[in-house]
């Protein structure tokens, strides 16, 4: 049996609105989301694309464990009780603080970083990493020195600005704001307002930016 069912993107943080039918629990067709407050029926190629990320052949279904130089499936049960082992193991000869966690990071769930966070926490650990560490270190850097804390980090307030900086970042394929091309189409058409592109690369962003500066890799970019 068919079914459109309403759901939305995890892979950025915008969380866009699709629809997903479904035919034998296997997403077939995906479209946005038109009834969607914040997406309006907008989505971008990744959220569109969605069911190669669910349905891939490669998508790990179950525990592997390393069996010499293979893999070989194991239960659930079998999988926790070994790691759980493990972990005990290494709390007794080293002690609490040679556990960390990694993860948290992801847009897809995040009660994965508060399950992990509690479980270092009750085996005595402080140590936790997520993939912020590699992908917004110098944005951390920078509200770090402006605000005076890295965790309080501030949005663009894209609606009110007059003058719109993309350094390194094509908005109009990879979105960090809603609907990232409706709105940048919008902004460059603007004879009141700015949009400035600083890549390398004639991106589509570039495309339509005001001012396009092709700064050259291995020069000083300022």
């Amino acid at each position: 049996m068919t079914q459109w069912h309403k759901t939305s993107c995890a892979l950025c943080a915008q969380n866009c609105g699709l629809e997903v039918q479904v035919e034998n629990n296997r997403m077939v067709k995906v479209r946005p989301d038109k009834d969607n407050p914040r997406s309006v029926g907008y989505s971008c190629r990744k959220g569109l694309n969605v069911i190669y990320h669910q349905h891939h052949d490669e998508r790990l279904t179950h525990p592997l464990k390393r069996v010499g130089d293979t893999f070989e499936k194991i239960s659930w049960d079998q999988a926790i009780d070994e790691i759980a082992d493990k972990l005990k193991s290494v709390q007794n000869q080293y002690g609490p603080k040679s556990i960390a966690y990694m993860g948290g990071g992801g847009q897809g769930c995040h009660f994965e970083a508060g399950f992990g966070v509690r479980l270092i926490r009750a085996l005595g650990s402080q140590y936790h990493y997520n993939a912020l560490g590699q992908e917004l270190t110098g944005s951390y850097w920078v509200w770090g020195r402006v605000v005076g804390r890295q965790n309080l980090i501030v949005g663009a307030d894209h609606h009110n600005t007059d003058m719109l900086v993309a350094i390194g970042w094509n908005g109009m394929m990879s979105h960090q704001m809603p609907q990232a091309r409706k709105f940048l189409t919008r902004f460059a058409k603007d004879s009141e307002k700015t949009l400035v592109c600083i890549d390398p690369r004639l991106s589509e962003t570039a495309k339509i930016a005001d001012i396009h500066l092709p700064i050259r890799p291995g020069t000083d970019a300022l």
